[in-house]
């Protein structure tokens, strides 16, 4: 991500499962699988939002709405490799400790974004060329990091868009700095080595396009699935999928796949997350207040999916409010109106995606 806060992905321009394992699963350590929180009765569902340092620092109104309406604060950037490491031998974790800080105090809990992905890499990272070499950075990285906010950070995207955009032409994996040096293995050895770093901490899979009924999607659904039996067959630690949902407007939820593909994640003992949810509103009516409806409309498809077989656990949205979206640059409109992906507008007002949002949480 850059510093105009694009989402975890670099967006491209556009931009039957179910299996049986419950003998595998009664004969793996019940932790790996179900992760620290599984023993816990069923919780509201939380809300919360991914902030970023500039507009933290700067707008009061900014601050006010994150402890105002959330549960979670997510440090949009100041987690990644380009903000914790500007050179191989240093961490610099000041700018997240802020956030942290102000979470700390205004009772909110915080998520981790992200251990391993090759978007937001400081330029030093080109430098890596051996497979040894990229095994020690990773592994470094994920015990300092993990390491230093154990106890503070009870959940972390571990790996984010390790699957290619699309699998049946590109191959199962991306093609990244990880996967050419380590192969899909720098999958077992992120997981394994934030497990060790922080044990009690939520793992989690983190990954875009997983929503329609599009073959490319329902592909991509198939790979997370195929993943998550990967790591619980080498009982390497895996605890929850998060759903980014950068929600395209003008695409139709694949109700029956989304409900079907969240029955066999739990089935595995996953728990679900939504951890970057947006309305991508650029092929709507320009009017106000037809925009507002169908975009809380679509929020209210996805969830109702998504919580066919039961509540998630938490729901973030990638920003709080209008004034500040990486929508904006990225997916521009043709006519003059400006896009309105979030749950408030740039005044700070509640719209109606934030109504659905807070009726999904009343229901959990």
């Amino acid at each position: 991500m850059n510093a105009r806060a694009l989402p975890s992905r670099v967006p491209m321009k556009q931009s039957t499962f179910l299996p049986d394992r419950r003998a595998l699963l009664a004969g793996l350590a019940a932790g790996a699988l179900a992760g620290p929180a599984a023993a816990q009765a069923p919780r509201r569902m939380r809300y919360g939002a991914a902030a970023m340092k500039e507009n933290f620092l700067d707008d009061p109104l900014y601050r006010d709405a994150l402890v105002k309406h959330c549960d979670v604060i997510v440090p949009m950037n100041d987690l990644k490799w380009e903000a914790l490491r500007p050179t191989r031998g240093q961490f610099a974790f000041e700018d997240a400790d802020r956030l942290l800080s102000f979470a700390k105090s205004n009772g909110k809990a915080v998520r981790g974004h992200t251990l391993c992905w090759y978007g937001g890499m400081p330029a030093w990272t080109k430098g890596i060329s051996t497979r040894a070499e990229a095994e020690r950075e990773l592994t470094t990285h994920i015990e300092r990091v993990a390491g230093n906010y154990a106890g503070r950070i009870p959940s972390w995207d571990v790996v984010n868009e390790a699957i290619a955009h699309d699998p049946e032409k590109q191959g199962v994996w991306r093609d990244t700095i990880w996967s050419r040096l380590l192969g899909p293995e720098h999958i077992d050895i992120a997981f394994r080595t934030a497990a060790a770093a922080d044990p009690k901490a939520e793992l989690v899979y983190n990954d875009y396009d997983l929503e329609t009924n599009e073959p490319r999607e329902e592909r991509r659904r198939t790979e997370v699935l195929n993943l998550v039996r990967r790591l619980q067959d080498k009982k390497i630690p895996i605890h929850a999928i998060g759903f980014q949902a950068h929600l395209y407007a003008e695409k139709t939820i694949d109700a029956d796949g989304v409900a079907r593909f969240v029955t066999a994640l739990k089935a595995l003992g996953l728990r679900i997350l939504v951890t970057e949810l947006d309305v991508i509103d650029w092929r709507l009516p320009a009017s106000t207040a037809e925009r507002d409806r169908l975009a809380a409309r679509h929020v209210e498809s996805f969830l109702s999916a998504l919580t066919a077989s039961g509540p998630v656990d938490t729901l973030i949205t990638w920003g709080i409010t209008d004034k500040y979206s990486w929508i904006h640059e990225t997916f521009k409109r043709k006519d003059p109106a400006i896009s309105r992906p979030l749950p408030l507008d740039a005044e700070y007002r509640a719209k109606p995606m934030m109504d659905v949002i807070q009726r999904f949480r009343r229901q959990a």
